[in-house]
């Protein structure tokens, strides 16, 4: 059999024949994009650890500058004390480690050697007040100290025990020089400063005894003290507290 030629429904009418259906693509075929090459790869280069920076590493210590010599430290001395902003106008000795020494060594003795004092002392004159034949230290005399007091209890202990720190080579000398050559600085200024520290507490209120030649205390226990608590005594309760809380924190670092 053969199939028309122009059939009218091709499917519908013939379903003996094959229809072949044939699709015509009306797109344009699109053109080929060239493919570029990827760049190669360009691998970073990692520095070794080593030669890298440690932001957790300090920073390396400066060079510690060499102690002067004994005769010309008080200058240096003086110095580093205005560099870390302490006042160093009380001080008036021109030979001030051999002096500290000195005056530490006395006062642990119980001594007060004013010519070996370190800083002076109040240019007031000493007053007393009489009240039915009896003498009494004048409580505005305790008032000469406060400049003085002032100025120690203003230190700032870190700083003076650096200094100490650094200069024990030399005051190590000076205390050879006197007779104490195996003697430590730090043993001797806690001696000094425990003597210190037992000057009793008494009121403000102190009778005296005018013997025409100078004042001693009515009290015999107070007369027996020791000549560096005496002197504490005419500075006044107030100022012996403030004096005895800084000797604390000095006496306090000095045991770390």
């Amino acid at each position: 059999e053969h199939c028309p030629t122009k059939p009218p429904n091709a499917r519908q009418a013939y379903p003996c024949c094959r229809v072949i259906d044939v699709v015509e693509s009306h797109e344009t075929a699109e053109p080929e994009v060239p493919v570029e090459e990827p760049a190669p790869l360009v691998q970073e280069v990692i520095p070794p650890v080593a030669d890298t920076l440690d932001l957790d590493e300090p920073a390396p210590a400066e060079p510690e500058v060499p102690l002067p010599s004994l005769n010309e430290s008080t200058a240096a001395v003086l110095q580093e004390l205005v560099e870390a902003e302490q006042t160093v106008t009380p001080l008036q000795s021109e030979q001030l480690i051999r002096d500290a020494v000195v005056f530490m060594d006395n006062l642990r003795q119980g001594q007060v050697i004013r010519e070996k004092a370190v800083i002076a002392g109040p240019t007031a004159a000493f007053r007393v007040l009489e009240q039915n034949s009896n003498v009494y230290i004048d409580p505005r005399s305790y008032d000469r100290y406060n400049t003085i007091v002032d100025w120690f209890v203003s230190l700032d202990t870190e700083v003076i025990m650096q200094l100490f720190e650094r200069y024990q080579p030399l005051m190590r000398e000076a205390l050879a020089e006197i007779g104490y050559p195996d003697e430590e600085p730090t043993q001797v200024l806690l001696e000094a400063i425990e003597v210190l520290m037992q000057t009793p507490a008494v009121g403000t209120v102190i009778e005296l005894n005018d013997d025409s030649v100078m004042y001693r205390y009515a009290d015999p226990a107070l007369e027996a003290l020791p000549a560096a608590q005496k002197q504490m005594l005419r500075m006044g309760p107030d100022n012996i507290r403030r004096v005895k809380l800084k000797l604390t924190t000095i006496q306090e670092a000095l045991k770390k």
